[in-house]
């Protein structure tokens, strides 16, 4: 094994070691890969970075961001730039996400006539969602051993995935949705009371 060969495994080493610094930083953790990519003129010593985002803006902040690549045939060379790459990625989209513009919600930014009718359509939504969530798995019990909680888990999980889809879309953060959630935890909370276990509430409660 040469000597060239060796630098490049060291640096790529090294680089590792810093990539996992900066993924423990407890503020804004950012995640760094270092791939290997092939084919065609693409073939290449590959580092990226990215922050997990809290909103709409802040992900498309780092759109075509924290990318670096090395061709094959300059690796040997360009070795010794192989850590400093990783802290130009992360150096790149901390700054993106820094100067993102601040998530605003459409139901704190419109006018009263145009969120007229608001809290209605919630409840509306709310109501069919949960008519067709209850159909589902009414369905599948009858076709299999589908325990009530494992039922309820599936839904949560399932409205997880459709508020998040229906978050993005309406430029609402992760923050936001976060106290939402909390917030309606503890309204059901509040409705189901101190009872035990089994008194707790069912799914279309």
């Amino acid at each position: 094994m040469t000597d060239e060969v060796t630098s490049v495994g060291r640096a790529i080493a090294t680089a590792l070691d810093r990539a996992e610094q900066l993924r423990r930083l407890p503020d804004r953790p950012t995640r760094v890969r270092i791939m290997t990519v092939f084919g065609d003129d693409r073939s290449s010593l590959t580092i990226n970075a990215s922050i997990a985002a809290r909103s709409p803006a802040e992900l498309r902040a780092q759109e075509g961001l924290g990318t670096r690549r090395i061709p094959w045939a300059e690796l040997d060379a360009r070795a010794g730039e192989i850590v400093g790459l990783v802290d130009e990625v992360v150096r790149e989209v901390t700054l993106a996400v820094r100067d993102a513009p601040a998530t605003q919600r459409p139901s704190h930014s419109e006018t009263d006539v145009e969120i007229e009718g608001f809290d209605e359509l919630v409840d509306e939504l709310r109501v069919t969602l949960t008519g067709v969530a209850m159909a589902v798995l009414e369905s599948r019990r009858k076709t299999n051993s589908l325990s009530p909680p494992l039922g309820s888990e599936a839904t949560m999980l399932a409205a997880l995935k459709l508020a998040a889809l229906a978050a993005c879309t309406a430029n609402v953060g992760l923050s936001d949705a976060q106290d939402e959630l909390r917030n309606a935890i503890n309204d059901v909370l509040r409705k189901a009371g101190p009872g035990e276990y089994m008194q707790r509430p069912v799914l279309n409660s």
